[in-house]
């Protein structure tokens, strides 16, 4: 192969593309328009069994279950009714929590030396034999694939047919100083969600994911919520930023040429199912399955590959949206049908395994 294959993004899905290649022995150079890794405080992340085994297997030295805290059991509300607990019957993990940085640290070290920081792509040129062009630079690519994020360039200058919507919400994060028991918790509130999930660092803490459609004092409303459920946190550590616009969007075909998507430049979801950074690891585990026919051309199996993500990221839009209209308009008669419900769904340990399992898959 005389052309480098290129990676749009230096995050998490471009690293985990680029250490397969490497494997592969098959040169890329990996694209990233910051100058250096940052930090970004307080982002956690919950990955699956499917996830950990597949990190695990790329990089032994990653060996996420020695550092990444284990989830017990989910403990679901609707406002301050306990309606479900998500739990193994084996007592094995339900997920396993980390910091986002701490994991792209650890992924970071097996790609350095092929990112070129401080790459931003500007055009692009020819999808069929890609022509990247940069502020420094412009490469001839074998094929790129766009792992730059929910607000990727790659697709925007290639106009990539999709849907979007706004979710009216901004997510909020932060963490606070909390005995866990390793139980994570969340609140189902007809202003957004609340997820409290348990971490491990230098203390032992819940990471809160406060989703909200609030438009007064976040902070206000979080302590609030504190004193009204009873969370046991500490008010004085209730600050929150100024968070970030949720928004969902889905490309519908996930490749244009010899331009691939991969990860949140190909879907983005509301994040109170803690399934993006999974469904992105996916995309990869799915390439790694199909990568060699790919690059030989191999037409079928690039549409294999947007067929089965696109399924499996359709059937989570449908779960997320079937959550978020349900809980977020729920009201009088309507909650206490959910609640209910849940609470029925919860005395059927059977259901409850198959959902656990079902979450775990990417």
């Amino acid at each position: 192969m005389s052309k480098p294959i290129v990676i749009a993004g230096a995050g998490v899905i471009g690293c985990l593309l680029g250490m397969i290649l490497k494997k592969r022995d098959i040169p890329f150079i990996i694209l990233e328009k910051n100058k250096e890794l940052k930090k970004i405080p307080f982002r956690t992340v919950a990955l699956t069994k499917d996830t950990v085994l597949f990190l695990n297997s790329l990089d032994k030295k990653i060996d996420i279950n020695k550092w990444a805290t284990p989830v017990s059991k989910m403990e679901l509300y609707q406002n301050h009714d306990l309606t479900m607990t998500l739990d193994k019957n084996n007592n094995d993990k339900v997920t396993s929590i980390c910091l986002l940085y701490d994991l792209h640290k650890k992924l970071i070290k097996n790609v350095q030396k092929n990112i070129k920081w401080g790459e931003e792509i500007i055009d692009l040129k020819n999808p069929d034999n890609p022509i990247v062009q940069t502020k420094k630079t412009k490469i001839e690519a074998e094929l790129l694939f766009a792992t730059d994020g929910m607000n990727s360039k790659a697709r925007q200058l290639l106009d990539f047919e999709s849907d979007e919507w706004f979710y009216g919400q901004k997510a909020y994060v932060t963490c606070v100083k909390a005995k866990h028991n390793n139980v994570a918790k969340q609140y189902f509130l007809n202003s957004g969600t609340l997820a409290l999930l348990p971490l491990n660092d230098k203390e032992e803490q819940y990471s809160i994911i406060f989703c909200s459609n609030s438009t007064g004092n976040v902070s206000e409303d979080l302590k609030h919520l504190n004193e009204k459920f009873a969370l046991g946190l500490n008010s004085n550590e209730l600050e929150l930023g100024n968070g970030f616009e949720l928004k969902h969007s889905r490309a519908k075909n996930l490749y244009v040429g010899k331009t691939i998507l991969c990860g949140d430049a190909a879907n983005t979801f509301h994040p109170m199912a803690g399934q993006g950074l999974n469904l992105g690891i996916g995309d990869i585990m799915q390439l790694d399955e199909t990568l060699d026919q790919i690059i030989s051309g191999d037409m079928q199996a690039l549409s294999n590959y947007n067929k089965k993500r696109n399924s499996k990221n359709i059937q989570m839009t449908w779960i997320i949206q079937s959550i978020f209209g349900a809980f977020g308009n729920a009201d009088g008669v309507s909650e206490k049908i959910l609640n209910l419900g849940m609470k029925f769904l919860n005395k059927i340990p059977d259901l409850k395994e198959k959902i656990v399992d079902y979450a775990n898959k990417n």
